[in-house]
């Protein structure tokens, strides 16, 4: 190499700085939004084919196991776990901890019991071959406008 040759090296420049300032600066804004903008529902409602069969608090510890009988839904409440029907279409819900889950289900495919526990305004659980819906009502996310179709 030739002692003319200069080195390169690598310079942070100002508008650099800055521009990872404003980078994290907004990185932190969503992360705030998405931390503290959570609003936490106070009701569980389900509903069968349309129809709410049941609207529960979210504070009180409960199994719901709702089975289906010439097409109209047969709700039972329980404190502790229900016998589950061994002949019989069920969904079995859970309450407790301000949070709601399916238990159990006798659907094929299971994704309304792998669902993870629902809490929040305008969160849900929907049993598609059961044409079932179990959402969270209550709370700031009920009041905004979700959509608008002209």
């Amino acid at each position: 190499m030739e002692s003319g040759d200069k080195e390169k090296k690598l310079y942070i420049k100002k508008a650099d700085v800055i521009l990872m300032a404003v980078c994290l600066l907004a990185a932190l804004f969503l992360a705030g939004g998405l931390l503290f903008g959570y609003e936490r529902g106070e009701l569980l409602q389900v509903s069968y084919d349309g129809d709410v069969i049941l609207t529960a608090r979210l504070d009180e510890s409960m199994y719901y196991l709702i089975t289906y009988k010439e097409n109209r839904a047969v709700l039972v409440k329980n404190k502790e776990m229900p016998d589950i029907p061994a002949q019989e279409s069920y969904n079995l819900v859970y309450v407790a901890g301000k949070k709601a889950q399916m238990e159990a289900a006798d659907c094929r495919d299971q994704i309304c019991v792998h669902h993870q526990s629902i809490s929040g305004g305008g969160e849900s659980i929907i049993c598609l071959p059961h044409r079932l819906v179990a959402e969270i009502i209550g709370g700031e996310q009920d009041e905004r406008i979700d959509g608008m179709v002209k």
